[in-house]
């Protein structure tokens, strides 16, 4: 591999000299014999696998460094080896063999080729590195991955075996004792004491400025806020976020004032200064996990039942309890780096602090597992089911880990503990903040106008805000349980470098750009479609159906030209899509035919538009009102207030009967039957009289009367008039009916009904039947 590298850079050299070519600005030779080099020096480091987890941490970093500008180089020189490809492709195919072309033709496809040979000397020297490189990185984790893995197997010392305490309690001692020795150093060199002369009214200043925010104004501050915002008995649930996310900044600023006011007096020493470093998150272990307990659990002065549980005595103590262990922790950790205390030594200090640990978890599984009486029902189910989640995990862990711990797996047990606190803090941090953006979302939707279609129009983006919380958190989680940075920007570095399409490469940067684009693209869509809807169309003489016809064709052509605009945007070669257009075409061809006959039938029925929205229609036995023509089938609803969806192919390869179209007036026939021996001039003059009245017959053509038959029982008239609005064909029939039946009446014209006569055979033998039925015989007769 090294020769044929060393070969490219050669051939890359030589070339370059006579060509015009200019994809050496991209390419130094010197950064390919530095990633070598590196990749060289990893590839001895993974033979003997001696160097140190830190150490393999700072190689991976720097393997990472070198892919990314592998990738760099190698999408320089795609650039440039396509652009020369299509110079040469607008000359023309080569002549055959035999033939000839023009000699200035022939000189610019020569030197074409030539450059396309030098452009691809670094897109295959940065390929071959880019593919070393990866390797050796995966390579890295694994070995990363198994030390971890082994270390959490190991067995080590055992922490209940009391041998091991009287070691533990001398080192402990032995560090606190040197940390005051060299606090008093300090103070005796003359040097330290001047400068700590200067230093103490700022310190000491600081100090009770920190002492006054931590008692005074931690107690105050909160009813400060409260006033200011004038919240009363009725307070809405983002001035109780409020209030509550107040209580923070007075225990906080007092804890950094005497944080500050202690490193500014420079009296502490090595061992000191290990424990001050470490201070910032003691202090806010101690700050957060009360806060947090009151937030998350509820407390008297506000309930909030963020996991469906509500426990504020209970929940504030657990987390308390679990602030302290983990400050403490953070301390112990500090002093076991700072004074190199042997494995038994950390076993014997961090066991209690796991049993301890064990037991609030306990009690806070059994917390988050349990319900309040008389919250049956209150809670959202989703919250529930978390909560019941949660609690099996607790219930593991705080059986597990001091198990195991006990027994002399110490690291095995210290990763199940503080990690899980580390979690459940973390969590009930994004619990408290997506409770605060629920209630100013909430107090935003109260403030608009129409706080119907606002809070409707939001109701989606908690959800939304909930989902990107998660994908954020998904970094930190993977931190707190072990993951480096080096990892997740290795992670970070895979997801920029993507897959390989055909010639192109996709990556999770594509892919945002993609979403970006067609978002856009979509939007303006949308703003094209309102503005046309509220400005253009009202002022045309269109009808209905012609506007949403309009507006349904913008829509689609839109989002047509988004979705080629974020194609195009990604650098995807569209070309590549005709294998995969060929294959949908066979897919069509066998099951998708039905799906595609009803989208080109909707295309032809938003062009044509033989029916339109609004439309009374009556189609394959369907009849009823059109609501909506989509491009897949149309939605009808019947007069039973039935919805019925036909496909759009049916009504293009089937009779459909329109009566709104081209207009909305349409005939009526109503059938009329007289008796026998009524006049029939009489009939049609009064039921001409009739139709005539009504305000809905048109005049033009006149409604008509004929004398169609002569029935078994009847003399059969049909009235036909025209309609003004055939929509009220029901209402008009039922109307005609009633005059006519008044009419009739009052002119004593009668409407007969059909008589059936009924010959019964054998009279006499049924009367004989009737009679032994009505009268039976008497017994002994």
């Amino acid at each position: 591999m090294g020769f044929l590298r060393q070969f490219c850079i050669v051939v890359f050299t030589v070339l370059a000299l006579g060509s015009q070519a200019t994809a050496q600005d991209a390419f130094d030779p010197t950064m390919v014999e530095q990633w070598s080099a590196t990749a060289s020096r990893a590839e001895e480091i993974l033979k003997t696998k001696r160097a140190s987890t830190p150490a393999l941490e700072n190689l991976r970093a720097d393997l990472s460094a070198q892919r990314a500008e592998t990738l760099s180089v190698e999408a320089e020189a795609r650039k440039r080896v396509d652009a020369l490809q299509a110079q040469l492709d607008a000359l023309g195919p080569a002549p055959a063999d035999g033939a000839s072309e023009a000699p200035e033709l022939a000189a610019r496809r020569s030197e074409l080729d030539l450059s396309i040979t030098v452009a691809r000397v670094p897109l295959a020297v940065a390929q071959e590195s880019f593919q070393r490189i990866d390797g050796l990185i995966s390579e890295i984790n694994t070995l990363i991955r198994e030390r971890f893995s082994q270390q959490l197997v190991e067995r080590g010392p055992v922490p209940v075996n009391p041998a091991y305490w009287g070691k533990a309690l001398s080192d402990v001692t032995t560090y606190a004792t040197r940390m005051w020795s060299e606090v008093r150093n300090n103070l005796d060199s003359e040097t330290r004491r001047k400068a700590l002369m200067q230093k103490a009214p700022m310190a000491i200043f600081v100090a009770l400025l920190g002492l006054w925010m931590l008692f005074w104004l931690r107690a105050r501050f909160s009813g400060l806020v409260t006033r200011v915002l004038q919240v009363g008995e009725g307070a809405s649930s983002w001035q109780l976020a409020l209030i509550n996310l107040s209580k923070l900044v007075a225990p906080a600023l007092g804890a950094a004032a005497l944080i500050f006011a202690l490193s500014t007096a420079e009296i502490l020493g090595l061992r000191g200064m290990a424990i001050l470093n470490a201070l910032p998150m003691v202090a806010f272990a101690l700050i957060a996990a009360p806060w947090l307990g009151r937030s998350v659990f509820g407390s008297k002065s506000t309930r909030v039942d963020m996991i469906g549980v509500s426990a504020p005595a209970l929940g504030y103590k657990v987390s308390l309890v679990l602030g302290i262990v983990y400050a403490l922790s953070i301390v112990l950790d500090a002093m076991a780096v700072q004074g190199n205390f042997p494995p038994e030594t950390r076993a014997v200090m961090f066991f209690p602090l796991i049993v301890v640990a064990a037991v609030a978890l306990f009690r806070l599984a059994q917390i988050t597992r349990s319900k309040p009486e008389g919250a049956e029902g209150e809670s959202e189910p989703a919250a529930h089911s978390f909560a019941a989640l949660l609690a099996q995990a607790l219930f593991v862990i705080s059986i597990s880990a001091p198990i195991l711990a006990g027994l002399g797996y110490y690291a095995a047990g210290r990763y199940l503990t503080f990690p899980t606190i580390l979690t459940i803090g973390f969590l009930a941090s994004l619990l408290v903040l997506f409770d605060l953006f629920r209630a100013f979302l909430q107090r935003w939707v109260e403030g608009q106008s129409e706080a119907g279609t606002r809070q409707d129009q939001a109701r989606l983006i908690p959800i939304f805000v909930a989902f990107l919380m998660i994908i954020a958190a998904l970094p930190v989680l993977a931190l707190i349980w072990g993951a480096s940075p080096s990892e997740l920007k290795n992670m970070w570095e895979w997801l920029n470098t993507g897959v390989s399409i055909g010639e192109s490469r996709f990556s999770l940067t594509e892919l945002l750009v993609f979403i970006l684009v067609f978002g856009v693209g979509y939007t303006i869509t949308r703003l094209v479609q309102k503005t046309v809807r509220t400005s253009v169309l009202p002022r045309t003489k269109m009808d209905t159906g012609g506007k949403n016809a309009m507006l349904a064709g913008i829509g689609y052509v839109g989002i047509f030209m988004a979705a080629l605009a974020a194609i195009s945007a990604t650098g995807l070669d569209l070309s590549n899509l005709a294998i995969v257009a060929g294959a949908l075409s066979v897919g069509i061809g066998f099951g998708l035919q039905n799906i595609v006959s009803n989208f080109v039938s909707g295309i032809i029925l938003l062009i044509e538009r033989p029916i339109k929205e609004g439309d009374w229609i009556s189609a394959g036995g369907v009849e009823g009102i059109v609501r909506k023509i989509s491009v897949r089938a149309t939605l009808i609803d019947t007069f039973d207030r039935c919805a019925v969806i036909v496909p759009n192919s049916d009504l293009i390869a089937g009779p459909v009967q329109n009566w709104t179209a081209p207009d909305i007036t349409g005939r009526l026939k109503v059938n009329v039957g007289v008796a026998y021996g009524t006049d029939p001039e009489k009939v049609k003059n009064i039921l001409t009289e009739i139709a005539t009245a009504h305000p809905q017959a048109l005049l033009y053509p006149a409604p008509s009367v004929v004398f169609v038959n002569f029935g078994a029982s009847s003399l059969d008239f049909v009235m036909r008039l025209f309609l003004r609005d055939v929509n009220n064909t029901l209402s008009v029939r039922s109307d005609l009916n009633f005059a006519i039946a008044k009419r009739f009446e009052e002119e004593g014209i009668e409407i007969p009904f059909t008589q059936n006569d009924v010959n019964l055979r054998n009279v006499g033998e049924i009367g004989e039947a009737l009679r032994a039925a009505l009268h039976p015989p008497k017994e002994g007769k």
